[in-house]
């Protein structure tokens, strides 16, 4: 799956502050071990907002409303308990460059926050924590003790901190070609693997549209790149930061998923949120399909051989009374 990344993270909450701030949380539900679903209502409209820190399909976005089966998990039973009634008043990336948001919860807009919902969108290391106006954590999707990472440990009662630093340099408008094509050549090798070296905020996904609409083949060699193959890029690059600027977004399907920038586009969809949320909930719909085909195929060998076993067991003893009678 192509998972969440920088751009996209961006757009997404570019989107949902534009509609849907600010909101009274009314419900949270919790899907699966997984995935969250808070009710949110503002002056014209209601809806659901997903929140995932699934391994491969972290992110969030409006979506259709959960099903009605029981909620069983403590979690979003904490959630409910300490944020249920208060309004949803802002949605922030916690540092620059980082996937990692925080949504904040006060008594009415214009109040200082009272509790914050960090989410944070990384792959197998997603999560989502709760911390109060202190910033000390009072529960999380995912607790990680001591012994689990020394860097970083999630505990209840002690303070959020930030996910550890990047430290490769921040992409900038005011960078010179001459710079930026230096630091990305600086060590000769394959276009996107030196890209995605040189700078944080970038993914696989997101330079693969890049390179095509810049018409260069991803594992074209950085020494053999032409001035007017490198101006392409540099154009596109620039592309690229100028819309994390100025959020003007262009949210579609390509051929392998779905992109924000336009890129590569063979459909363009209304919203981010819209392709975002059709996107996983389709691919994760299909993974539980095949787990579920997995699972029955194999109820279906278990018992078809057991059947097996007592025919042949049924047609041995079957033998053997026919010998017992042919030998009297």
């Amino acid at each position: 799956m192509q998972p969440v990344d920088f751009t996209t993270l961006t757009a997404l909450c570019g989107e949902l502050r534009t509609t849907w701030l600010p909101a009274r949380l009314e419900q949270v539900y919790q899907r699966d071990r997984f995935t969250l679903c808070l009710a949110l209502r503002t002056l014209n409209q209601r809806s659901w907002l997903t929140i995932s820190w699934h391994p491969q399909a972290a992110r969030l976005s409006i979506s259709s409303p959960p099903p009605r089966t029981p909620d069983t998990f403590t979690f979003s039973q904490q959630l409910i308990h300490q944020l249920g009634g208060l309004a949803l008043v802002a949605i922030e990336p916690v540092s620059p460059w980082e996937r990692a948001i925080d949504l904040q919860f006060s008594r009415r807009p214009g109040d200082p926050a009272l509790w914050h919902l960090y989410v944070e969108i990384m792959g197998k290391y997603s999560n989502v924590i709760l911390a109060n106006r202190d910033n000390l954590i009072v529960t999380a999707a995912h607790q990680v003790s001591a012994n689990q990472s020394s860097v970083r440990p999630i505990q209840t009662g002690q303070p959020y901190e930030l996910p550890p630093a990047l430290t490769d340099p921040a992409p900038t408008l005011s960078e010179t070609p001459e710079s930026w094509r230096s630091r990305v050549s600086l060590i000769p090798g394959a276009i996107r693997r030196n890209l995605i070296k040189s700078y944080r905020g970038l993914s696989s996904a997101l330079l693969l549209s890049m390179l095509d609409a810049a018409d260069i083949e991803p594992d074209h060699l950085t020494e053999t790149l032409t001035d007017s193959e490198w101006q392409r890029l540099f154009t596109c690059w620039q592309t690229w930061l100028k819309t994390l600027e100025n959020g003007e977004f262009q949210p579609g399907w390509t051929a392998d998923g779905y992109t924000v920038m336009g890129w590569s586009l063979t459909q363009r969809t209304d919203t981010v949120e819209e392709v975002v949320d059709r996107y996983y909930t389709d691919h994760l719909n299909r993974q539980e399909f095949s787990q579920l085909r997995h699972q029955i195929r194999q109820k279906l060998d278990n018992v078809l051989s057991k059947l097996r076993v007592k025919a042949e067991t049924f047609s041995s003893r079957l033998d053997q009374s026919d010998r017992a009678d042919q030998s009297k």
